[in-house]
């Protein structure tokens, strides 16, 4: 038994609709199902980044990722069951010392803000693109938890930092990943 959009009962589960929560059906293109796909795209481009770090030969980079993955396999059953995240840290970073490595790269890195280059090298280059998909997942986090009542307020605040600061986290592994010989071709003008 499932329960249709409008809360009607429905013995079998139309292929035009998909589960929310329980039996509970909606749209495929409800905001939160964009989110969980937006979420499960992100974890598979992790899975395939550790398979570029096997390849290079560099378990660090692997492992780092493995503990990056467990963290966001951790953001859907906090959404699904509606659980507050909490504090978390990844990688011994705490959110506020993510940010802040982010923001001031040149005091942590010795470099200032990244200019996007293939000099950058292939696990840096992945990075960006995992920070990417972060930005995206974000942005689909809150749109699917808009507060409708109160404009300019999320319903989880908690997901949308968490991938905030999860793209910070994969801009600051591009620091750590820079190849030996990398020589800055220029900033980012930020």
């Amino acid at each position: 038994m499932y329960y249709g959009l409008n809360g009607e009962i429905l013995e079998t589960k139309p292929e035009t609709l998909t589960h929310l929560r329980g039996n509970q059906l909606t749209e495929k293109d409800n905001p939160v199902i964009v989110f969980r796909g937006k979420l499960d795209k992100l974890t598979a481009m992790i899975l395939e980044a550790q398979v570029l770090g096997k390849e290079k030969e560099n378990p660090a980079f692997t492992g780092e990722l493995q503990e990056i993955l467990a963290f966001v396999r951790s953001l859907l059953p906090a959404e699904y069951q509606g659980t507050p995240l909490g504090e978390f840290r990844v990688l011994g970073l705490s959110s506020g010392e993510l940010r802040e490595r982010s923001h001031h790269p040149e005091k942590y890195f010795g470099y200032t803000h990244l200019l996007m280059d293939h000099t950058i090298g292939a696990l840096s280059l992945r990075l960006n693109l995992l920070r990417t998909a972060a930005r995206e997942t974000e942005l689909a986090a809150v749109s699917a938890f808009k507060d409708e009542a109160c404009p300019g307020k999320s319903r989880r605040p908690d997901i949308v930092e968490a991938l905030n600061r999860l793209s910070s986290l994969f801009y600051v592994l591009m620091f750590k990943y820079l190849p030996e010989n990398y020589s800055p071709a220029g900033d980012a003008g930020i």
